[in-house]
């Protein structure tokens, strides 16, 4: 019988344990579903015994030092807040144990912005991560020798994989899962933990209407707020022109300066969003695609799994149970 692999998770004071918590879940449960002992989890720290996380809960930890690192491990730097993240990326002795891991593991990488400390260590140049996106444009000037995919929920670059936001970690945890043992093992663990059982690494990482609410340009006060609530209805870009009182020329190039895509692929971007919140309330999706407005159910389903990557139906029985 094959050894189970060890997943090592590498926190510090004032971590957040969500990081943690998420994607141990994946492992602990491939165990439990397979019937198995398929990972051994670990949670180790730099020479500290107990550690405080920002929730206010301690775990007992294993100092890392005492850890003799094996070929099939994988070591996961969790994330925090700033004040807790500073902090870590200034423990030498941390660092230390990234850069032992990094050589000597199959894997590492981190969870949120625990990327952080792994730059920090002088581990990512010339890498491509991913991050929360709030911290995305201060790693950008804090590292600008690493490339992060801002609109990522996780990267895999070789033998390192980031992931984006807390929840974003249990993403990664499920595609390490597939790389080990297959997508069928894969699917069971997320159906069992009422998940998605496949989020491309790709796939943004907030609601593109938040998104547009993020960085709405004050020109088009109104217009998003006008577009979301008429997305059964066929407008057109002339109609969005005439909405905020310019010319449709004008109004294309400065929607596109502001939002980096066209209107017209904008409002079928508010469409899928708003069909998302149909498909979790269950209903059927050909209600689904004429109450956004597509012109037929297969035109709806293209345009859903090519922008999710999953079909309106694998996403709405996801949602079961919830």
């Amino acid at each position: 019988m094959t050894e189970p692999r060890r997943v090592i998770f590498l926190t510090y004071s004032g971590a957040e344990l969500l990081d943690l918590t998420g994607p141990s879940a994946v492992f602990s449960t491939a165990n439990r579903v397979s019937g198995k002992l398929l990972y051994r989890i670990l949670v180790a720290s730099p020479g500290m015994s107990r550690v405080a996380h920002s929730c206010g809960i301690e775990l007992v930890t294993v100092p890392f030092g005492e850890v003799a690192l094996e070929a099939r491990d994988t070591v996961l730097v969790i994330g925090a807040d700033s004040r807790p993240l500073a902090a870590a990326m200034a423990n030498t002795e941390l660092k230390d144990c990234l850069k032992t891991a990094s050589a000597q593991a199959e894997r590492f990488g981190s969870v949120c912005t625990g990327v952080f400390v792994l730059a920090a260590g002088g581990l990512l140049a010339g890498k491509t991560v991913a991050t929360h996106w709030a911290a995305t444009s201060q790693l950008r000037q804090l590292f600008p020798d690493v490339a992060c995919d801002g609109d990522a929920l996780y990267v895999n670059d070789g033998k390192l994989w980031t992931s984006a936001g807390v929840t974003t970690g249990i993403d990664m945890a499920l595609a390490l899962l597939e790389r080990d043992h297959g997508p069928a093992l894969k699917a069971e663990v997320a159906r069992q933990l009422v998940v998605y059982s496949h989020r491309p690494g790709h796939q943004s990482q907030f609601s593109d209407l938040l998104a547009a609410q993020v960085k709405e340009d004050e020109r088009f006060v109104g217009l998003i707020s006008w577009l979301s609530s008429s997305i059964e209805n066929p407008i057109s870009v002339e109609s969005m022109a005439d909405h905020v009182g310019m010319s449709p020329r004008t109004f294309h190039r400065r929607f596109v300066e502001s939002f980096k895509q066209t209107p017209a692929k904008f409002f079928e971007i508010l469409r899928l969003d708003a069909a998302r919140n149909l498909l979790e309330a269950r209903q059927p999706i050909s209600e689904v695609a004429r109450k956004v407005g597509f012109q037929s159910e297969s035109a709806f389903r293209s345009a859903f799994k090519t922008h999710f990557g999953v079909s309106p139906h694998l996403y709405r029985e996801t949602w079961r149970g919830r």
